[in-house]
């Protein structure tokens, strides 16, 4: 925790004294020709995505719900982490659950109430350590105010999409 508190204070001195602005993302999909798996390239990373058997995939990767799940898993640990760093807390132990659910009646069209949107998503985190309550009532506040993929679901976001021909 000494090293990310260290290196995360020296990132918050650069971002102050530079004209920095937002880090551009980027993540994109060339899907497999003939089987509809889908490996995300993300920087130098590659993580597969696929959907199970009764989808027509091949499951061997998470699919995009378990993926977005998994994406709030992290960011809410790494929140934790850097707020914890920055009080000079120490877990001998951290993890963080992520729950919700997916109606693919919705999501196949099969029933027109049926909600589309991953639903009921929600986290715990557990911990091990000489951690006082209000310490950890005050990391759970910060969480929920700096958590960039939980503000993410959490906010009103526009989301811009268009269609370009290949070739």
């Amino acid at each position: 925790m000494e090293r990310k508190r260290e290196l995360v204070d020296a990132y918050r001195e650069q971002l102050r004294t530079s004209d920095a602005g937002p880090t551009p993302l980027r993540a994109s999909v060339t899907v497999a020709a003939g089987s509809g798996v889908r490996p995300i390239r993300i920087r130098d990373h590659m993580v597969v995505t696929d959907a199970g058997a009764v989808l027509g995939g091949y499951g061997l990767g998470p699919s995009a719900p378990e993926l977005l799940l998994g994406a709030l898993a992290s960011c809410l640990a790494h929140s934790a982490l850097v707020i914890a760093a920055d009080r000079g807390v120490v877990f001998e132990q951290f993890e963080v659950e992520v729950t919700g659910q997916l109606d693919y009646r919705g999501t196949l069209d099969v029933t027109p109430q049926a909600l589309v949107p991953p639903s009921n998503i929600g986290y715990t985190l557990r911990f091990a350590g000489a951690v006082d309550e209000e310490e950890i009532a005050f990391i759970q506040q910060e969480i929920a105010r700096l958590c960039p993929v939980l503000l993410a679901l959490t906010t009103p976001l526009q989301v811009e999409g268009r269609v370009e021909r290949l070739g």
